[in-house]
């Protein structure tokens, strides 16, 4: 049988929604598709399988993309649905549990790397959020001088409240990039 979820994840949440599908599995509830706010799950054998989540760039359809899809499911890892976004996809894998992590970015650089994929759409969202609170603050402020004050002042709100949680994300994100990086040098 067939279950539908709707729960909202923001793209730097990726672990913690990878964690919760993880939980869903060992509860019996295997991923078989996926949007961005939408969860397929059907039943399975509580803890058969493992999911992994990978936020990568290129689209979907890009040669990268598919060839890396294709490498895994060599590996026996299936790709169960993706999420695009603007010149990247996050892609859904599962595979079978063997009690260890799938560990698919072994070397520093290459950790470096995904964690800066994710640092960048973090910054073109955030600057895209940027102009949306300046034109419905602009909106607002024209509106209330004519004495029409209106529901953009909600939105300003919202875009405020993304930009704080978006700023929070990169903080941490880039901390999280020092950190691999002075590993990295430590190894050097």
């Amino acid at each position: 049988m067939r279950t539908t979820i709707h729960k909202l994840f923001f793209i730097w949440q990726l672990p913690k929604e990878e964690a919760w599908i993880n939980d869903m599995a060992d509860h019996g509830y295997g991923l078989v598709d996926v949007g961005k706010i939408r969860f397929e799950f059907e039943d399975i054998k509580p803890g058969r399988f493992r999911y992994k989540s990978l936020f990568l760039k290129g689209s979907y359809t890009s040669e990268k993309i598919r060839d890396f899809i294709r490498f895994m499911e060599d590996m026996g890892i299936m790709n169960v649905g993706h999420v695009s976004y603007p010149g990247r996809t996050c892609l859904y894998f599962r595979y079978e549990n063997t009690g260890e992590e799938l560990e698919v970015f072994s070397d520093l650089d290459s950790k470096i790397e995904y964690e800066k994929t994710m640092s960048s759409y973090l910054v073109f969202a955030g600057i895209i959020n940027l102009f949306a609170w300046i034109y419905n603050t602009a909106v607002f402020i024209l509106n209330c001088i004519h004495g029409h004050p209106t529901f953009i002042s909600f939105l300003c709100i919202i875009n405020l409240g993304l930009a704080i949680a978006i700023a929070i994300a990169l903080v941490r994100i880039n901390r999280k990039i020092k950190k691999l990086t002075q590993e990295r040098e430590i190894h050097e």
